[in-house]
Order: structure tokens, then sequence, then C-alpha cells
């Protein structure tokens, strides 16, 4: 047993099959002496006697861990999708927190042009093993093929759908196409004015083109239609401060702060305008609320810098040479991240862009 397992490690898989066929000889009730040989018989890629191998070692010892795993293998790799499901399911039963097990039962479906049924054993394996890379690219690829099947039937179930150009629109957003984007949305809007959701996403292309007096109407529109709509209020009074309308953002902000004390960028924005706005302390203590969500990330980079801007005008000298000492030493940590970030709205919804703090005003005077 020991120089088959030296002889594995080895890769010499010709060396562990002798050694392996010499401990069943030997011992012919030993199950583990069958399965050892059953995982080098395969390796050294003798798939017809690995599985007697594997099936000797079931019949000697039936709840043996594995041994069905490779046997499900086996098949697989023999076109033998419907044997090898069997196998692995009995597996995934034997060993409930085995990742590969359900992730080759995911693969076996994916074979069998089954994405959707693939999904669950592969989300069951990303669980147990959320870093694995081969799950990870199966479990893509079975979402993937499954909202393009998903797309194609809604493409031939009506071709004029919004839904058609919403998803045209989602693609063509992602891709940075911001005027095709543009262009998709407002066909879907023309075909479903009062649908929840749309005017928002066009008014996030507006924001990334630069268009802000649309971008403010669109986000207007989606709150007629929706009046609870708390991202699309964070992001219309976040607009509002950003281009010097505070006394309109700052209600907005407070707002969806009550609503939503968990989007940190609002106190960010809600700090910009009480800045702006002459309310030195409050808008302190919201840039010190948007540091303590994370105080190492860019967010909490550009506020420490807004937090002195805030403690300089309070006089407070000594805390707004801490708060700048902070915000240098955080813009040295990602000088090189921030050369390549652009001012655009971010693809998440409850995120929105992070300043380039050297376009600033006021950085000289420090």
């Amino acid at each position: 047993m020991r120089q088959g397992s030296e002889a594995m490690t080895a890769g010499n898989f010709n060396a562990a099959v002798a050694a392996y066929t010499s401990v069943t000889r030997e011992s012919p009730q030993f199950a583990e002496g069958y399965f050892n040989l059953g995982l080098s018989l395969q390796q050294a890629g003798q798939l017809d006697a690995a599985r007697a191998a594997l099936e000797k070692a079931l019949k000697l010892k039936p709840g043996m861990r594995g041994a069905n795993l490779f046997l499900g293998v086996i098949a697989y790799r023999e076109n033998r999708f419907k044997d090898a499901e069997a196998s692995l399911l009995l597996e995934t039963h034997v060993d409930p927190r085995g990742a590969k097990a359900f992730m080759w039962l995911g693969v076996c479906r994916l074979a069998e042009d089954k994405p959707e049924a693939a999904i669950a054993p592969l989300d069951k394996a990303h669980e147990l093993d959320p870093t694995d890379v081969d799950t990870l690219y199966h479990r893509g690829r079975a979402y993937f093929l499954v909202a393009k099947d998903s797309y194609a039937a809604m493409f031939k179930a009506n071709p004029d759908s919004f839904r058609v150009h919403q998803v045209l629109a989602e693609a063509a957003a992602e891709a940075y196409r911001d005027d095709e984007a543009i262009a998709q949305y407002e066909t879907a809007i023309q075909l479903a004015p009062r649908q929840a959701g749309l005017h928002e996403s066009l008014g996030d292309q507006y924001w990334t083109k630069g268009n802000v007096d649309k971008a403010a109407e669109a986000y207007r529109t989606e709150l007629e239609i929706d009046p609870s709509d708390t991202m699309a209020k964070f992001k219309l009074g976040s607009l509002e401060v950003v281009h010097s309308n505070s006394a309109e953002g700052v209600p907005l902000l407070r707002q969806v702060l009550r609503e939503d004390p968990t989007l940190r960028d609002a106190h960010y924005y809600l700090g910009d305008g009480l800045l702006d706005l002459a309310q030195n302390e409050e808008a302190a203590h919201e840039y010190e609320l948007a540091i303590a969500a994370d105080p190492n990330d860019d967010r909490a980079m550009t506020s420490y810098y807004r937090l002195s801007q805030a403690y300089k005008k309070m006089h407070r000298l000594d805390d707004a040479h801490e708060a700048l000492a902070n915000y240098q030493r955080l813009k040295a940590q990602t000088e090189a991240r921030q050369e390549l970030r652009r001012a655009q709205i971010v693809r998440k919804r409850s995120e929105l862009p992070v300043d380039d703090p050297d376009k600033l005003s006021g950085l000289v005077d420090n």
C-alpha cells in the first residue's frame, strides 16, 4: 500500500497498479486495496479494469466513500451519462459534504443538455467549496446556458416585447455601449411607459453619458411610478448634490437613509450636500459614518479628504491634518487603481461612482 501511494504521488501509475494488484492478491477481502487499485488503473487509462476494481471494493464495503464518485467519473468519460448520474447521486448520499460528487453530477447534467437540472448540484458544490475553480466554471456555464435558453424563448414568444429591448439595453450597458443602451431603454419605455425599473436604468445611462438633466428627469419619472424605490431616490438625491442643487438633494438623501441605513454612499453624498449648505458639523458626522463602514476602501479615501475640509471649516485643525493624512495613506495604497478609474455609474444598483480625489475642488489647499 505504501509503495502504491508513493508511485501515485510520483505519477508512476503503472507501478502503482502493480503494487495495489499485489495487495489485492495477498488480501482479497481488503476493500481499500481494490479502491486504490481502481484509482491507479483509472489514472493509467485502463477504465474497464478500473471500473471492475471499484465495483469489487463496493461489493466488499458497500458504504465506501469515494468509490461511487470515481465510478461516476469513469462512466462520464465513457459517455455513459445516465450511469454516471446514478453513481454520483449515490455518492452524494454516502458523502453529503463531498463537493466533487455534486460538481460531477452537475457536469453530467450539462453533458445531457439539462442546464437547469445542473444548477442545483453545482450550487451545492459551490456552497461546500466556494473557491474551486472547476466548480466556478461549470456553475457559471450552467447559469449562462439557462439564461441563453430563457432569452431565446422570450424572443420567440414575443419579439416586440419591451423585455426584448430591456435585455438588449442591459447587454449594451454591460459592454459600455451607452448610446445603444439609451436607445433600447427608450424603446422599451415607449412600449411599457409605466414599467418599474426602466426609467431608473435609463437615468443610469444618461448619468454615465454626462447628461445630468435627462438623468434627473428619468429618476423623477421612476419615483412617480414607484415612490418606494429607494435606489432611484438615492441616485436622484446624489445627482442633485453633485450638480450643486444640495437644497433638493439633502432631504432626499435623509429620507433614503431612514429607509435603508446600510447605503454608505448616501452618507458620503449627504455629507457633501451638508458641507455645501454650511452645515459642517452634520457633514463631518456623515463622512465619519461613511468611513466607519469600511475604513480602507476607495470611498473611505474620498470621505477622509472631504472630512478634512469639514474639520477645517470647524477650525479643528489637528483633526483636519489627521483626516488628510489618512486620505494620503489610502491614496498611496490605491494609486495604481486610481489611474484606471473613470467617473461613471457602477453597474451595481446600490453603488455610485467614487470621485477621483485629484479632481476634488480645493485639493491644493491642504
